[in-house]
């Protein structure tokens, strides 16, 4: 699952279709009506701001990925290979090496918040996809290439292992802590 929290359903195809347009158009209007809570691992430099970046699937050996575009192209972004996206967050508490963030996206894409964490240098909690991506060095992250960071199980230091009561065998299990938590509907 891409993420905990409230789910949405209808068994009617015209209310379907009414719901869609309603998201669409009041992302159009700037009003965005999903807010997300994430535990992510490390703290963001800025205790609020926004995440810009083109993202864009690619295949990589035998599954295609989610990744980010440093420099999209205006071709690219017209010929829709690359969508340029937007999530805004502040961080709501912080302990530990942690902090809850609240996230609205102000885009729609595909693993789009995973990978801004990602960016972020604070990966979710139980993001077993993208966080390898964050390395580091004398304890400071890093942003390693996609290609560089192959996709496993989530890398937790000793510490929060033993905070959460986890063995490194565990983490397997962890699940992604990325929680729709409201949706404000017409």
């Amino acid at each position: 699952r891409e993420c905990s929290g409230l789910v949405l359903l209808s068994g009617c195809y015209r209310v379907t279709e009414q719901i869609q347009r309603f998201f669409t158009d009041a992302r159009r209007r700037g009003r965005y009506p999903a807010t997300y809570r994430a535990v992510t691992v490390g703290i963001p430099a800025e205790a609020e701001g926004e995440i810009r970046a083109g993202l864009c699937w690619q295949q990589q050996g035998d599954t295609t990925v989610v990744v980010p575009v440093p420099a999209p192209g205006r071709h690219s972004l017209a010929r829709k290979e690359v969508k340029s996206t937007l999530t805004r967050y502040r961080v709501l508490g912080a302990a530990g090496g942690c902090a809850l963030l609240q996230l609205q996206p102000r885009t729609a894409f595909p693993e789009q918040l995973p990978v801004h964490l990602t960016l972020l240098l604070c990966p979710a909690l139980g993001d077993h996809r993208h966080s390898s991506r964050v390395g580091k060095v004398l304890g400071v992250p890093f942003l390693l290439p996609p290609e560089a960071a192959p996709t496993r199980t989530q890398v937790l230091d000793e510490e929060l292992l033993s905070r959460l009561g986890l063995s490194p065998q565990q983490v397997r299990r962890l699940p992604l802590h990325l929680h729709l938590q409201q949706l404000v509907l017409p």
